[in-house]
């Protein structure tokens, strides 16, 4: 998505639309306690695990989201899930599954 985007902004750049990419991160919505099928449990676990209390709430990644929109920032980077997942991929690309599994693993915990 990130190559995707970016490549787009750059074809845009000489005309007025502007082109973002939201990595919003995992956030406080409720969603996770009404989570169904075969992954439904564990799934509802993450909404209260320990981590659970450095998610940011919906407002807050809509702010950043239109913040990114009106000031023509190419990314909005919302949450620190999203922002350790970003800083992985920029300094060791490839790598990010690595990651994603050390953050689910300490949100079991």
């Amino acid at each position: 998505m990130r190559a995707f985007s970016e490549a787009l902004r750059g074809e845009l750049v000489t005309t007025p639309v502007g082109v973002s990419v939201v990595f919003p991160g995992t956030h406080r919505t409720g969603i996770t306690a009404a989570a169904r099928g075969a992954e439904g449990e564990r799934i509802a676990r993450l909404g209260s695990s320990r981590l659970s209390v450095l998610m940011p709430p919906p407002s807050l990644v809509a702010r950043r989201i239109v913040k990114a929109v009106e000031h023509d920032r190419a990314r909005a980077v919302v949450g620190p899930d999203a922002r350790l997942l970003d800083l992985a991929a920029r300094v060791a690309p490839g790598r990010t599954r690595l990651v994603g599994r050390v953050t689910s693993r300490l949100a079991h915990r």
